[in-house]
């Protein structure tokens, strides 16, 4: 004995189809936001890396055309400590160039250059933006908590120059006679 089987009315059709168009719209909105503050944190970042120890990538590594700008790994080194597992889980690197775009460097030949460089982009690698953004503050997080130790590793270099000071002469060199 089969159970009669309820069809939705128009109307409820029409009520789901709705929401739907709303819940894409603001997925797609959402994204967008997303990859804009992917872009800020990007940009600050770049002027982080030697805070963050940003391992710059030899362009030798690089396919001929990328190799002409520099590129810093994102991922693994020092920012290992601020990986989150979907981010580990890549098989290849993120990277960061000199424009302030993150790529991803992938296939790696047995000589250690990478024969895929990509721009990264929502979802590539199973990388999401929310996942992208996350890490991106995480690094920026990072970045705070190391910059009093660089800013004190400064400090005493600019000490030890200062301190060099009465040691230089001053005013016009003299000849020997």
């Amino acid at each position: 004995m089969q159970q009669p089987v309820e069809a939705p009315t128009p109307k409820a059709l029409a009520d789901l189809v709705a929401r739907c168009d709303q819940i894409n719209r603001f997925e797609t909105q959402l994204t967008a936001v997303e990859e804009a503050r992917i872009t800020a944190l990007a940009s600050g970042i770049l002027v982080m890396r030697q805070v963050l120890e940003l391992e710059l990538i030899d362009p030798e590594k690089m396919p001929s055309r990328q190799g002409r700008i520099q590129h810093w790994a994102l991922s693994g080194g020092a920012c290992k400590e601020a990986e989150t597992p979907v981010i580990h889980a890549v098989r290849g690197v993120f990277v960061l160039d000199e424009h302030e775009q993150v790529k991803v460097l992938s296939e790696r030949t047995w000589r250690g250059q990478w024969r895929s460089v990509t721009l990264w982009k929502n979802g590539d690698h199973g990388v999401s933006a929310a996942a992208m953004l996350e890490y991106l503050a995480r690094l920026t997080g990072l970045a705070q908590k190391r910059a009093p130790d660089v800013a004190r590793q400064l400090l005493a270099r600019s000490e030890a120059v200062a301190a060099t000071h009465n040691l230089l002469a001053v005013g016009p060199r003299q000849r020997g006679a």
